[in-house]
């Protein structure tokens, strides 16, 4: 059984490897992460003092990691947790595979190695683990919350889309929220959908047409892989909609790529937030003085990246409940240390075992 110092220095080494998938840390922001959440560094390998107890912390094992085909980074992050911590990480890979994460736990040292196994079905006997950490939609957490048993702790990371807020209007902001939107072609659970923009009609136009011009650029630059005949129609299928719109007479306006499906945004009146068809579309909307306006998805925010970055903004957000408030331009950067979904990483991956 590896000591948690031993996992550490083991990390350590495949950091440069993991840092675009992870961010970056070190052998002290590991510890510190340990600290963090579990209260000391130490805690997973001897008794350590806490208040009026002492107490120790036992990783859950093995846990079950069920990776979905457009979370990449997930399966980065969630499994540096479990390997951290000390558990056994079964993970089971979507059909078409991660070749980028298999190629990199074929080469792992033995002290991480031991502790993960992959396989692209899901045997059986996987079912019985600790706990359970789920990716995916609605239907793959549903069916998991009926195929685990109850004991099991589920960990839950289902459909999420990002959001911007932009205070102050002007191309810093649109170049910034481009990065959020564009950023691993919006596939993220922290990829930008929808921008709120506070200002009139006339000042948010003028920062679609820079957001617009932002867009054209990065897709210069960052060419998309070929989108899919669905990806494509789908974003079709929704300029063709907000055509119909103002054609009659909604106060809609579109932005779009030419003789392709680069980029596309479409300024709506209406705050409401809807999710997108994704691949480089996003709606641009007025930021309204009740945030409830924004209706029942606000729900299944993941993150707002809003400009300027300010403590007194990010309150502005507090009705929203939202889990991490980032800078523009950072959404897709989260640090080791972000609680995912508003939950503790670390601490969600272990038991407690008190004396006194």
């Amino acid at each position: 059984m590896s000591t948690t110092l031993e996992r550490i220095e083991a990390l350590v080494v495949q950091a440069p490897q993991l840092v675009a998938w992870t961010g970056p840390f070190d052998r002290e922001s590991l510890k510190e992460w340990l600290c963090v959440e579990l209260g000391d560094e130490r805690i997973l390998d001897e008794w350590v003092k806490r208040g009026e107890v002492v107490s120790r912390a036992v990783a859950l094992s093995p846990v079950l990691h069920i990776i979905s085909g457009n979370t990449l980074h997930a399966a980065f992050q969630s499994v540096l947790r479990g390997l951290l911590v000390g558990c056994m990480n079964r993970v089971k890979l979507p059909s078409a595979g991660l070749p980028e994460f298999e190629r990199w736990v074929g080469g792992l040292p033995p002290v991480l190695s031991e502790l993960i196994e992959i396989d692209h079905s899901l045997p059986e006997e996987w079912l019985v683990c600790e706990a359970a950490v789920i990716f995916g939609g609605g239907d793959t957490i549903d069916t998991f919350r009926r195929k685990l048993s109850p004991d099991a702790r589920r960990i839950e990371h289902g459909p999420k889309l990002g959001i911007a807020v932009v205070f102050e209007p002007g191309r810093e902001a649109a170049q910034r929220i481009t990065e959020d939107i564009l950023r691993y072609n919006q596939r993220g659970c922290l990829s930008v959908q929808a921008v709120y923009v506070q200002g009139g009609t006339r000042t948010i136009h003028e920062f679609g047409d820079m957001l617009a011009e932002s867009m054209a650029a990065y897709r210069l630059r960052n060419p998309e892989a070929t989108s899919t005949l669905s990806d494509a129609g789908a974003v079709s299928n929704t300029r063709e909609i907000a055509r119909f719109l103002m054609a009659n007479g909604d106060p809609i306006r579109l932005w779009e790529s030419e003789q392709s499906t680069d980029w596309t945004i479409v300024y709506d009146e209406n705050p409401l937030l809807k999710a997108g068809p994704l691949n480089g579309f996003v709606r641009l909307h007025p930021l309204p003085s009740d945030l409830n306006a924004l209706g029942s998805e606000t729900a299944f925010i993941s993150g707002a990246a809003i400009h300027p970055f300010s403590e007194a903004h990010a309150s502005k957000l507090d009705a929203l409940s939202v889990a991490r408030i980032c800078a523009a331009g950072k959404a897709q950067e989260p640090t080791i240390f972000w609680h995912h979904d508003g939950m503790s990483s670390l601490a969600s991956l272990v038991r407690w075992r008190d004396l006194g």
